[in-house]
């Protein structure tokens, strides 16, 4: 008998199948879910923001809704599997913000500035006039005041040093 017999080559198969469709379907979701909500520190303008991740279908769903206006140094980072036209709107969200849209390369290609809260429906979109792999929300008057413009490329976030 071989070493590829048909009795060894159908679970080694089946466990190569397995793993790929484990790999695809992580690759679907984009960053692992344990980075869900996560804070990590960018650097904008020469600025140190707090940034929160949302990684997940629900978090990215959900974002800003129902929660007190951000600080000065603090967003939130959309992370999506892929690079696609994204749209965003002010659902249930109370206060001013800036959308930036980012491709893989971290590079602005498109913004909107000073999105004003929805306060009745239907709620306005903000879509991107381009792919965009990555949504950074800001306070309102952060991309202007830090020159933030479509062609400017951004630093990755980096895990928070521990206090």
């Amino acid at each position: 008998m071989s070493a590829s017999s048909p009795l060894t080559a159908r679970p080694l198969a089946a466990t190569l199948l397995l793993g790929a469709l484990l790999l695809i379907a992580w690759l679907a979701w984009g960053a692992p879910a344990a980075d869900d909500g996560a804070e990590r520190v960018m650097w904008l303008g020469g600025e140190r923001f707090e940034i929160e991740l949302a990684t997940t279908p629900s978090s990215r769903q959900r974002g800003l809704m129902h929660r007190s206006p951000l600080a000065d140094d603090q967003g939130m980072l959309f992370v999506y599997p892929d690079e696609a036209p994204r749209s965003f709107w002010m659902k249930n969200v109370s206060f001013a913000i800036d959308i930036l849209y980012l491709d893989a390369d971290w590079r602005v290609v498109d913004r909107h500035v000073a999105v004003p809260p929805c306060r009745q429906d239907p709620c306005p979109g903000y879509p991107s006039h381009g792919p965009a792999r990555y949504v950074l929300e800001l306070p309102a008057g952060t991309a202007g005041r830090l020159a933030l413009e479509p062609g400017t490329r951004l630093e990755p976030p980096t895990k928070k040093a521990p206090d």
